[in-house]
């Protein structure tokens, strides 16, 4: 099968690789590049087809028609109410019409936190997006994009599936959660936090993706393993990988000052655990990897080494 994915980024390089290993033909859009994409340019080389686009220009209509299914990971999580809108409502929607337009199996990365529930073991809503809980410009952009496609895929008989990851890990993961870890790991500082949050592979997510571009219908999931991991975890993972280091404890309200806004945002989920069995079904077992922090820390240093440690 032919699968483009529309965005560069480390999911999407995960999502690619597993794919290509799977026989398949993948080609990943690009529309411009940084130190820690060109990185991923050279671990994708002569495995995928690489390609650089503006997902809105007339250009992309080939690319589509050339597809079986087409994967979109491009979205924004800060910024201004309009640049939200546009990247995660309008470009989204933009994508999946020119997909149900031309026949194609459209798959959406979302967010878990589209919806704003909190809980144990949250399940998907019974009604799509129906009596959101989501407060911030970010939560309710996700669930806009996510009706607008869900929008479409009825009004022409689309086939679609929203994937709503949890906190995403892998190995060539430089989203600034992970490298602010890495950067007080190194300087040997372990904050213990009283914080859980959501864990998923990306490994898992190109498992699910590999499926669910082959099934036809209307679907919208958590991706997500089952249960938590306390935050702290990761810290001792990526310390013991460097040269080791010294437990703090932190009370919540200092580290909700001191983290970075993308991350306090989050803050508020802790503790929150959504239904696994649905992504299950299609990514098979699911459980926390610590290898893939461990081979984290390694990319991160190379990209530290190399002074390209910049969070995208």
């Amino acid at each position: 099968m032919r699968f483009l994915l529309l965005g560069l980024g480390f999911i999407s390089t995960h999502v690619a690789l597993t794919l290509s290993e799977l026989g398949e033909d993948v080609t990943v859009t690009y529309r411009n590049l940084n130190p820690v994409k060109e990185e991923y340019i050279k671990i994708l080389n002569n495995k995928v087809n690489l390609v650089k686009l503006d997902p809105l220009s007339s250009e992309i209509e080939k690319h589509v028609k050339g597809s079986d299914t087409v994967v979109n990971f491009i979205g924004e999580i800060k910024g201004s109410e309009d640049r939200l809108k546009l990247a995660n409502v309008e470009v989204p929607k933009r994508l999946a019409e020119l997909s149900f337009n031309f026949g194609k199996t459209f798959i959406h990365l979302s967010g878990a936190t589209s919806t704003g529930a909190t809980g144990k073991n949250v399940k998907e809503e019974p009604e799509h997006c129906k009596d959101s809980l989501a407060t911030t410009q970010f939560e309710r952009s996700k669930c806009n994009g996510e009706k607008e496609i869900m929008r479409l895929a009825i009004e022409k008989g689309g086939d679609v599936t929203i994937l709503r990851p949890t906190l995403v890990y892998g190995r060539y993961a430089a989203h600034i959660q992970f490298v602010t870890m890495y950067r007080l790991s190194k300087l040997r500082i372990i904050p213990e936090l009283n914080l859980d949050m959501a864990t998923v592979n990306a490994w898992s997510i190109g498992k699910a993706i590999h499926k669910l571009g082959k099934v036809t219908g209307r679907r919208y999931l958590y991706a997500t393993e089952c249960g938590s991991v306390k935050v702290s975890k990761f810290f001792e993972i990526m310390a013991e990988s460097l040269n080791g280091g010294v437990k703090i404890p932190i009370p919540t309200i200092f580290a909700k000052l001191a983290l970075p806004a993308e991350i306090r945002s989050l803050l508020r989920y802790s503790g929150t655990t959504y239904d696994c069995s649905k992504f299950e079904g299609y990514a098979g077992e699911l459980k926390f990897d610590e290898s893939e922090i461990k081979e984290n820390v390694k990319f991160l240093k190379q990209l530290d080494r190399e002074g390209k440690l910049v969070p995208t």
